[in-house]
This record gives C-alpha cells, sequence and structure tokens, in this order.
C-alpha cells in the first residue's frame, strides 16, 4: 500500500485531492493533510509516508525546503511537487532537488494516477529487494551464536521491536495456508524465513512490544486454518539485532513443545513453558551397558524394551526435539560399534534422512514409532541374517584355523570374518563344536605337532613348536603335555619304537 501525504496550505485543495486519490485505489492511502511544510516535519513518522505531495508556496517552510529537508533525512521517501504554471522556474529547481515529477495546477488525474502507479511499483520493487538481502542476512544471524558487529551494522529493522515465531506443521500446504492468512492482515510488518521442510520463522515487528491481546490476535488468524496439525511457538519480545538468535532459540523451544500436546493447533510463547527440575542423570547413560549386552546377543525384544524406556524418560522430562534426537544417535553408534552389519542395513531400512523425519513428527509418540520401527526392522533383519548363515559361518571359521592354525587368531577378526559380534561367535561355535575357539585352535595345533613328531624326525621340539604356532619352546612343552599326557620329546621317543 502507498502511503501519501498531501501538503497545501489552500484545505479545499488538500482535502480534494484527498478524496480523489482515495476513490483510485485501496492501493493509496492519504495518512495525513497539512497546511504547511513545518507542520509536516513536525508530525513527521516515516513509517507511514512513502510519499509527499507538496505545493510550492506556503507561508512557514515552503515546498521546496520542505523537499530539501525530506532528501536530507528521510532519502526514500518520494516528493512530487505541484503549483501553477508561472512558477515552472520553480520546477527545475525541485527536481534539482530531487522531486520526483511536477505537476501543474489543476491537477491532472491521469498524470496525477500514472505517477502514483509508477511510485507504488517502484516502492513494491523495492521492498522486496530489500526483504530478500534482510532475509539472507536475518537467516545467518539465526544460526550464529557471536555475529561480527560488521555484520550486525549491516541490518536495519522496519520497526523498533521485534517478536520471532517458529511455525511447524505436516505440510508444506499448512505453512502456505497460514502464510496467506497473516500477509492478508494490514497491520502487521514481517519477514518470512524458510529454514527447513515444514518449518518457518516469522519476524513480526512493531512500534512497541506486542502484548497480549495483539498476540491473542495472531493466534485467531492462525485458527482459521482448520483441520490441520499446526505447532506455533514464539518469542518474547526484543529490539536488538544482536538478540535475533536468542529469541530464534526461545521460539524454536516453545514450538518443539508442541509435540506433548494432544491439540492440533498448538500456540504458546517461550515465558508459557514450565521449566522442569534438571536431573544430572543421563537418561542414556545409565542404560548403555544392558543395551550393549542385549545387542551383543541379538536380544532383539530387550534392545527394544531399553529403548521403550529411554523414550518414556524423554516423555517425563518434555524433552526438546534435539535431546530425543541425540539419545536417537547414541543408540545408532552403540548398535553399528556392536553389529557390523547394522549401519547399511539401518540406512536402508531409514531411507531419506532420518533426522529429518523425526524432526517432521507433530507428536512424541509418532516420533517414538518412526524411530522404533526402523530399529527394529535392522535389529530383525541382522538376526534372521544370522540365524540363516550361522552353520556356514562355523565351517569357514573352521576352514580358515585349518588353513591358518600357526598365526595368531584374533577373536576379533574371526566374527568380522563371518559378520557375527566376538560374543556370538564365541556362543555358536561352541554350541555346535561343543569347545570354545581358543580349545579348538589348541587342539587342532596339536594334532599338527604330534603329525611333525611322527613324521619329521629331523626337525627338533623347539623348531616343531614354531610350526604349529608357539614361539615358546616351554610354553609349547607345558601345553603339549597337559594335553597329550607326555612331553613333545617323550612322545617322539614312544612313536620311535
Amino acid at each position: 500500500m502507498l502511503q501519501i501525504v498531501i501538503v497545501d496550505d489552500e484545505v479545499l485543495i488538500r482535502e480534494g485531492l484527498a478524496r480523489m486519490i482515495a476513490k483510485e485505489s485501496r492501493e493509496f492511502q492519504v495518512t495525513g493533510t497539512y497546511g504547511d511544510g513545518k507542520l509536516l516535519l513536525d508530525e513527521l513518522d516515516p513509517a507511514h509516508v512513502d510519499v509527499v505531495i507538496t505545493d510550492i508556496r506556503m507561508p512557514q517552510i515552503d515546498g521546496l525546503e520542505l523537499i530539501k529537508q525530506l532528501k536530507a533525512t528521510h532519502p526514500r521517501i518520494r516528493c512530487i511537487l505541484m503549483s501553477g504554471f508561472v512558477e515552472f522556474n520553480y520546477a527545475r529547481e525541485a527536481i534539482r532537488s530531487s522531486a520526483v515529477d511536477y505537476l501543474l495546477k489543476p491537477i491532472n488525474k491521469e498524470q496525477l494516477f500514472e505517477l502514483l502507479y509508477s511510485l507504488d511499483e517502484e516502492r513494491r520493487l523495492l521492498r522486496d529487494t530489500e526483504q530478500r538481502q534482510r532475509s539472507g542476512l536475518l537467516l545467518t544471524l539465526l544460526h550464529l551464536e557471536e555475529p561480527s558487529p560488521t555484520l550486525l551494522s549491516g541490518l536495519t529493522l522496519p520497526q523498533p521491536h521485534f517478536l520471532l515465531l517458529v511455525l511447524k506443521a505436516g505440510s508444506s500446504e499448512v505453512l502456505d495456508a497460514c502464510s496467506i492468512r497473516l500477509r492478508q492482515e494490514q497491520d502487521g510488518l514481517f519477514d518470512l524465513l524458510e529454514l527447513r521442510q515444514g518449518r518457518q520463522a516469522w519476524i513480526w515487528y512493531s512500534p512497541e512490544p506486542l502484548g497480549d491481546e495483539a498476540l491473542a490476535a495472531i493466534r485467531s488468524r492462525l485458527l482459521a486454518v482448520n483441520g490441520q496439525q499446526l505447532h506455533v511457538g514464539y518469542s518474547r519480545s526484543y529490539s536488538s539485532p544482536e538478540q535475533l538468535r536468542q529469541a530464534y532459540l526461545e521460539a524454536g523451544a516453545a514450538c518443539d513443545a508442541g509435540i506433548f500436546s494432544p491439540e492440533p493447533l498448538y500456540y504458546a510463547g517461550f515465558e508459557q513453558l514450565h521449566p522442569l527440575k534438571r536431573t544430572n542423570v543421563d537418561p542414556f547413560a545409565s542404560r548403555r551397558e544392558g543395551l550393549i549386552h542385549d545387542l551383543q546377543i541379538l536380544d532383539v525384544a530387550g534392545v527394544m524394551e531399553r529403548i521403550r524406556q529411554l523414550f518414556c524418560m524423554l516423555q517425563s522430562q518434555k524433552a526438546s526435539t534435539e535431546q530425543i534426537i541425540r539419545v536417537c544417535r547414541l543408540l545408532e553408534e552403540t548398535a553399528a560399534a556392536e553389529l557390523q552389519e547394522f549401519e547399511p542395513l539401518y540406512r536402508s531400512f531409514a531411507g531419506r534422512q532420518l533426522e529429518e523425519r523425526l524432526e517432521s513428527c507433530m507428536a512424541f509418540t509418532d516420533m517414538e514409532t518412526t524411530f522404533s520401527s526402523v530399529f527394529s526392522a535392522a535389529l530383525h533383519a541382522i538376526r534372521t541374517s544370522r540365524l540363516e548363515m550361522s552353520g556356514t559361518a562355523i565351517e569357514t571359521v573352521k576352514r580358515w584355523i585349518a588353513a591358518n592354525y600357526n598365526q595368531h587368531s584374533e577373536l576379533n577378526a574371526l566374527a568380522h570374518m563371518v559378520y557375527l559380534t566376538p560374543s556370538y561367535l564365541s556362543k555358536l561355535f561352541k554350541q555346535e563344536t561343543g569347545l570354545t575357539l581358543t580349545d579348538y585352535i589348541i587342539e587342532i595345533r596339536i594334532r599338527k605337532a604330534k603329525q611333525l613328531l611322527k613324521q619329521a624326525p629331523d626337525l627338533k621340539v623347539h623348531e616343531i613348536g614354531a610350526e604349529v604356532g608357539y614361539a615358546d619352546p616351554a610354553y609349547f612343552n607345558k601345553l603339549f603335555k597337559r594335553v597329550v599326557g607326555v612331553t613333545p620329546s617323550e612322545y617322539k621317543r614312544i612313536s620311535m619304537v
């Protein structure tokens, strides 16, 4: 809307011009009429003036002087000078003083409206350009903990005070409907910032801090978006660009609390949040050891019960979305460390970034269900795969030991070879063979040593020990006697008879 002020010492002229302009378009609003330039300057509110239409000759401050002062103090206000034909020389000086144009009296309506429409389009383009530039700077400031003075100096807010709202909806259509609804109101000045899919930030500017009545009015406008889930959180009012991030954090915290509300429309301010008594107990840390144990033995039911308990604690704490996602990350990292097949399978079940899906959930129970279903599916897939390959896994390990019995064999390396956890491989191997892995390897080595003692009389006992993986002769002698009942030398002598 183009806001116009008329200055003329003849009351009939300024009032008639005001009526004519108001009838032409709703986009033209006459916000004031004055009989002299001084009166305008004394009462000027630049936020409500885009164009000044002024006569030349007036008693105290004439049109030319008024234009010069406005140019010096408020260069964005455009001026139109009007006067009679005989004052044409003034017109040339007015143009040099940056008046937009010169109109002869009596005013030609077509010429005036053509000029006003042109100025309105110019104002709109300038406003859109400034808003785009400001939006980019605002987005940067929202995410910087300590913005530089240089960055802050490049930002001029349209009004002295601001309040920040964060909107979250289940679909972009709902946010679009909210945007249209709010933009239809003529009593507000906003900057709309697209944060990420399903979330927006609105910076609401005002001459004074917004009171309860104004906040209730915003809520009533959003209520018009019927039948849709919408969470809105708003910050306290601030007046310094340095406080933009603080306002953003407050509004975000208020918005995130909506996941615990049963109502489809949640609307709350930061000051309405009830801070919970903080505890030093980390809900994940207290369950980590039990979780690792259940993961190692692939007790899927046990793992999921521990996750359910974690979410119950998060719900009782009214945890923020950020805190919930942090716990989910810890669960993912722990499972990936204990189950080598977990990460690729988990990512395949998660599809697009799981964190984005969690952030878009409109209810805490949806967040729990979304995460748990993916986590459980990955664990069940791993368990099924391991059960299918359990028989071949033991045979694979046996073949490797048979071919590499004299090499040092790490349990972790053997488990990695067959895609099992070390603890699960140990358990499975004992079930299949009746021996632990260590005992099985000893049995294979001693069997080979007995063959060499019989078939290679030229080899010395310590050489045979080294050949089967025991570089320490004393340890080889001790182990051989424990298993066979006689020392290697005695076994060799007996075998020669």
